[in-house]
């Protein structure tokens, strides 16, 4: 089976960004007291606020899902909080059944790493989702277990009780959040979010974010927060393309950043004729390869799709003597003809002894003359 292509990091643009963002403390703090109840947030001590290593999400739904986990203290005691951004338009029915499995695995994983743990710190999950009709499936598990009402009272304290924080970012607004808590960046990265995908929102609501956008642009890394942003966009409005793009922020933004947004359309610019000289040279090596050799496999047709522009000229210069498929690749090497030096060895060894056996003769005639 071959290989399967490394997937390009902005086929997966919206988990990027959150994570770019939010695992920074200052936007992950804005974040957090932006979706958690004031009393809870007014509790927690920030300045304890960590980025814990790891994903609990299946990888067969990371295309899906992308999620950070923290923990602070509240209190003295430590508390998680496990933020996950959907990837999808759809609304996933099971979302909240979903986290519970990823809340046991960190737990799980706590038990794991302290071995003597007895008891287990509360998780607080915070889902971050993004649609055109906005969130319409539960927020508490118990609701995916319904019960008659005659029974409820004994069943559950069966059922598992919790429910999700929800940022609903349906619409262009993010429901159930106090905006005012997050940083400009948040802001900003949350409005992108939320119009990914919907061009003409994207251009419509851009005076609505501008005044954020501006205080992220006078920031300490602004112009390169700008660049992030850019690439975002980019990517998830390709229909209007990076050049409007860049038009429609530097309307909404001023003439200040313009220097930035053309050196960065230039450089969009020359991507696009780096990759489009690239896919012309595995496009004309594919040919030349299927004209000698047949049709390709799907393993050389992944080599050739995955390889960068020096590795194909390096292939279309060994197809002018390859006498198969693997020699083109670089997987079978000729065997080396046999050296001149070799190959003569053993007549000048022969060679060699014939003077020696000359000399030997030669005296046994002069002794026997004597």
């Amino acid at each position: 089976m071959p290989k399967p292509r490394r997937p390009d990091p902005l086929s997966q643009p919206h988990d990027a960004l959150f994570k770019w963002a939010f695992s920074q403390r200052e936007h992950a703090v804005g974040l957090l007291r932006a979706a958690l109840p004031k009393e809870l947030a007014d509790g927690i001590d920030w300045g304890t606020l960590r980025l814990e290593q790891g994903s609990f999400v299946d990888r067969a739904l990371r295309h899906r899902h992308g999620d950070l986990v923290f923990s602070a203290r509240i209190r003295g005691k430590k508390v998680y909080f496990h933020a996950l951004v959907e990837q999808q338009r759809d609304v996933d029915p099971l979302m909240v059944f979903r986290m519970g499995v990823y809340m046991f695995r960190l737990w799980e994983q706590l038990v794991r790493d302290e071995p003597k743990l007895k008891e287990l710190p509360p998780i607080i999950p915070i889902v971050v989702h993004h649609s055109e009709a906005g969130w319409t499936a539960a927020t508490a598990f118990q609701d995916l277990v319904p019960m008659d009402a005659t029974v409820r009272p004994r069943l559950s304290p069966f059922v598992p009780q919790f429910e999700l924080r929800l940022i609903d970012l349906g619409g262009g607004r993010a429901g159930d959040l106090v905006e005012r808590a997050l940083t400009s960046l948040g802001q900003v990265v949350l409005w992108c979010l939320s119009v990914a995908g919907d061009d003409a929102r994207f251009e419509q609501e851009i005076e609505r974010i501008g005044q954020a956008l501006d205080e992220v642009l006078l920031a300490k890394d602004g112009l390169a927060a700008l660049g992030v942003l850019l690439r975002y966009l980019a990517s998830t409005h390709q229909r209007i393309g990076a050049e409007k793009v860049g038009e429609i922020l530097e309307r909404a933004t001023g003439s200040e950043v313009r220097d930035v947004i053309i050196t960065w359309l230039d450089k969009v610019e020359e991507r696009g004729r780096v990759e489009g000289r690239m896919e012309g040279q595995a496009r004309l090596l594919r040919k030349l390869l299927t004209a000698r050799f047949g049709a390709l496999p799907a393993s050389a047709r992944t080599k050739i799709a995955d390889a960068d522009e020096a590795t194909l000229s390096r292939w279309g210069v060994r197809l002018l003597t390859a006498e198969t498929l693997d020699e083109v690749f670089g997987e079978v090497r000729r065997a080396a003809p046999p050296s001149r030096a070799s190959s003569s060895s053993t007549p000048r060894a022969s060679s060699s002894s014939t003077p020696r056996a000359a000399t030997k003769t030669r005296a046994r005639v002069r002794r026997s003359s004597v």
